[in-house]
Formats: structure tokens, sequence, C-alpha cells
């Protein structure tokens, strides 16, 4: 028969692993397990980039093994340290430099808690109650929910290597350009019309007569020579 202290380590494991699968309004990344993700983040900078940053490596490199482990990947990729095929990116460079680690750190968060920045462009400096409220803001869950409290972990972990960052070091956001249609090319007789656009004004003054076939000779001829 298992114990109290068995039993209440699987609910908590079952609790934790249905955290993990909801889908939180406003797409705030969390791990149940924010020691597991401050443990990976510490080697880094003491680790060779790789190629594809994968559990492989996070259990054979870093020494992260485990269902924990699984979850740092794609928190990773939604902070912008890792491309979504798991590359490491410029800024997973930057965060393994000692000089620009605080600076990377805030970018991070910038990245991956955009909605949390929408509230508060400082929320790299705020303090726990402070997040608690902006958390509970975006995702209109209740304080005391277990999901508010992961999402609040997993920003600390990122902002404990933010302290330190001054405002003018921290990198914006890049702008993706938005992608036009090529431009079609004009021929020449296109480029000049488009170029120059000219107005005239005609006037016609015409005679007095009584005869009809005169008005449609005179305008027979300003149709085939002036308004074609």
């Amino acid at each position: 028969m298992a114990d109290a202290g068995s039993e209440a380590a699987v609910q908590d494991k079952a609790g934790q692993d249905k955290a993990a699968r909801r889908k939180i309004p406003g797409g705030l990344p969390y791990t149940t397990s924010p020691g597991v993700l401050k443990g990976v983040l510490d080697k880094i900078p003491h680790s060779e980039k790789p190629h594809v940053f994968n559990t492989d490596f996070i259990s054979t490199v870093l020494g992260s093994t485990g269902g924990a482990a699984r979850q740092v990947p794609p928190i990773l990729k939604t902070a912008g340290l890792l491309s979504q095929s798991g590359a490491p990116t410029e800024l997973y460079s930057q965060f393994q430099t000692d000089s620009g680690r605080s600076a990377a750190a805030v970018q991070i968060l910038k990245n991956g808690f955009a909605e949390v920045f929408r509230r508060n462009q400082f929320a790299h400096k705020a303090d726990e109650a402070t997040l608690t409220d902006i958390v509970v803001s975006v995702t209109g869950l209740p304080k005391k929910d277990a999901v508010v409290r992961y999402i609040i972990n997993t920003f600390k972990v990122f902002q404990e290597y933010a302290k330190g960052a001054r405002d003018n070091d921290v990198a914006e956001v890049e702008v993706t350009p938005v992608e036009r249609e090529p431009a079609v090319p004009l021929s020449p007789q296109e480029a000049v019309a488009r170029t120059m656009q000219l107005a005239y004004n005609i006037n016609v003054v015409l005679p007095e007569t009584t005869n009809v076939e005169v008005y449609n000779a005179i305008f027979r001829s300003l149709k085939a020579n002036l308004l074609t």
C-alpha cells in the first residue's frame, strides 16, 4: 500500500502535467519546473553552441533529463533563443557572453512575454506583485491558479539574468519587413504615361447653321484626331 507522501507526489505530478497541457490566453510561456530551466540556462554560457538545440543536447551535454527538460526547447523558441527548427540564434550567442547576457535576457523577456511588456514596458524590473497583476490581467486566470505561479516563476528565471541591464543597452524587437509583391516592369510607353499626365481643355466654336451634316463632320473630325 502506497504511503501518503507517494500519493501526494503522484497527484502533484498529475497536476503539473495537466497544467502543461493547458492553452492559456496571451500565449505566455511557462514551465512547471523552473529549476530545470534555470539549470539549463546556467550551463549555456559554458557549453559549445550546438547546431540544433534538442533534448539529446539537453540530456547529454547539459545533464537535464525527464519530462521537465522537454519543456525547455519550446520556451527557448518562444523567447527567441532558438529558431523554430531548433537552431541557436544570434540572441543565443549574445546570451553566452558575459558582457551581453543581461541585455539579451531583457530581449528574451520581451520576445517571450510580449503581452506583459505591452502593459508595462519596464516589466523586467517589476516586482512579483506587479507581475502577478499583469499576468492575471493578460490570462484572465485567478491569482491562485497554478498556471499564474508557473508563468511568474518562468519569467523570474530570465529576470534574474536581466539584472544590471541598462535601458540603452537593450536591443529593440526586430520588426520583420512586410513582403511586397515584386513590381511588374513597365513598357517605355506605360512609363511615360504614368510620369506624364496631361490635361487638355478644348473649346470648339460651332458655326451657326441649320445643316446637321456640318456638325456631324466636325464631331467626326474631333473623334478621329483628338479623342483616340
